[in-house]
């Protein structure tokens, strides 16, 4: 298996969320005098007749200040703000003018949506700029996230790789006895190659067929001749591929597939998440790549048998590189994943990042550093348990407190704005494109479904009617029966922020 970059990408979260914080302390009690429309332009950050709504501790009755000359000067606050915006480089401090909810508006409407018929519901809803707690019921009880971990395994491997990190997957030859040659894929964590040529989507693309192309020309060019058997080297992972945690149905149902480093579309036969998953996609990937190969060799007229099983071999640093392919960017892995919910893919990425941190690429590993990544990023990870890295597992434990707390640390951090980009849009993709249709939310909300026998949550964002983004995460355990009324309480509650003003 392919090294991988071991050291953690620096931290920058923390410094923006203080630059956020002190923004927002600057710009909370200062106000404007009325600035005619024609002069509008000519006010500093174009704004005028602020009150102070720029938290939700705000008090609504504040007046306008005004300059001791009673002019329409910019006050020395929001001047200030703004010479600390221009000396970061940090462009649109705006947002923070936009009026966030009110907590005590929020807990009326939020109680009543969130009204379930048994089982226990935790939430919390935060302010995306500020961090600010508006709403919560339970938000630091550890409970069951589902697919929801899927935003923390995100975080965690944005950080430790970064998001332009790419996996690579090459072709190496080393030679056997009586004059056979071994071809074997040195598998190097992506799991979501395709069957064919390079393809310009993220799912399939690095193609199995582009690298076969590539391996047959390179064997020409070195006057290959003989036998050749294909291999897999899929030694890069640990421990057993399947989880003793997840319940004895998971693989059998399709919902996830032996992981391993390497596997085509998500561990399917098919570039569909609507198709059946492959028992042992090392394996099939090999196969693959020996019918592409096959077909190559008779193209390049050379004078090779391939033949037809293919098997495990360790390479060890052995053999020499035909050929190699890279995925698409970490970034578009992760937002298929966050869109799609691909277990396969969350569970390799899991690994993935363990052995770039240096820990272990198996579950345990995996679980382990996803916690001390998000640790690292400033997470209060307390009370949190984990064992996978996709949410398959009931026994995995995360409050909504700290489901929140990831989204908001990567609402500040470049490298990790696909934490909220990458999640489905309600009423349009992914897993929330029937959801929420019609409603305040379409378009509005960006979450992440979770969905377990008896857990139904929904994480993610939502721009609210006057413009402010909130982060919150709604998350139904103990549920009997049919989940239909755990998923309409978190959707209800979403649709209640959406449209809400709530002051």
């Amino acid at each position: 298996m392919n090294p991988r970059p071991a050291p953690l990408r620096p931290l920058r979260a923390a410094a923006a969320s203080a630059l956020v914080a002190t923004a927002a302390a600057l710009l909370t009690g200062c106000g404007f005098a009325p600035v005619p429309a024609a002069s509008a332009a000519s006010a500093a950050a174009g704004v005028a007749g602020i009150e102070d709504t720029t938290t939700a501790s705000s008090s609504p009755s504040s007046s306008p200040s005004s300059t001791a000359s009673g002019s329409s000067e910019p006050s020395a606050d929001f001047s200030a703000a703004a010479i600390l915006a221009d000396f970061v480089d940090f462009p649109d401090l705006s947002p923070l003018l936009v009026p966030s909810p009110e907590p005590k508006a929020l807990d009326a409407l939020l109680d009543e949506a969130l009204v379930l018929q048994g089982g226990t519901m935790s939430a919390a809803v935060r302010d995306g700029l500020t961090g600010e707690l508006l709403y919560s019921e339970g938000p630091g009880r550890p409970v069951v996230p589902a697919s929801a971990v899927k935003i923390l395994t995100a975080a965690a491997a944005l950080q430790v790789l970064g998001p332009d990190h790419r996996y690579t997957t090459a072709a190496v030859a080393r030679p056997l006895a009586e004059g056979r040659t071994a071809v074997v894929l040195d598998a190097g964590g992506d799991v979501m190659m395709g069957t064919g040529e390079n393809a310009k989507e993220a799912n399939g693309r690095a193609g199995l067929g582009t690298l076969a192309e590539q391996a047959a020309q390179a064997l020409k060019e070195q006057g290959a001749t003989g036998t050749v058997v294909i291999g897999v080297d899929d030694t890069g992972y640990e421990g057993p591929g399947e989880s003793p945690d997840w319940s004895p149905d998971i693989v059998t149902s399709g919902n996830a597939s032996t992981v391993q480093p390497i596997a085509t579309y998500g561990g399917r036969a098919r570039p569909s998440r609507h198709t059946d998953r492959i028992h042992d996609p090392a394996v099939f990937a090999a196969e693959v790549f020996r019918r592409e190969l096959t077909s190559q060799a008779q193209d390049l007229g050379l004078d090779l048998t391939v033949e037809t099983e293919v098997v495990r071999d360790a390479l060890e640093g052995r053999g020499t590189e035909l050929a190699a392919v890279e995925s698409a960017p970490l970034s578009e892995q992760m937002t298929h994943m966050l869109q799609t919910s691909d277990n396969q893919v969350a569970e390799a990425t899991g690994r993935n990042l363990a052995l770039a941190a240096g820990g272990e690429g198996s579950f345990e590993g995996a679980a382990q550093e996803i916690e001390d990544a998000l640790t690292h990023l400033g997470v209060d990870t307390q009370g949190m348990e984990l064992v996978d890295a996709s949410g398959l597992s009931g026994s995995n434990r995360v409050s909504a407190a700290q489901l929140t707390s990831a989204m908001q640390v990567a609402t500040t951090s470049p490298d990790l704005q696909t934490v909220i980009t990458g999640l489905p849009a309600a009423g349009r993709e992914g897993t929330l494109e029937e959801r929420m249709v019609g409603t305040a939310a379409e378009d509005a909300v960006r979450a992440k479904t979770g969905t377990l026998s008896s857990v139904a949550s929904l994480t993610g964002t939502v721009v609210t009617e006057d413009g402010r983004t909130l982060l919150f995460s709604f998350i139904a355990n103990g549920q009997p029966g049919v989940l239909d009324n755990a998923r309409f309480a978190v959707d209800r509650a979403a649709v209640v922020l959406a449209g809400c003003g709530c002051r």
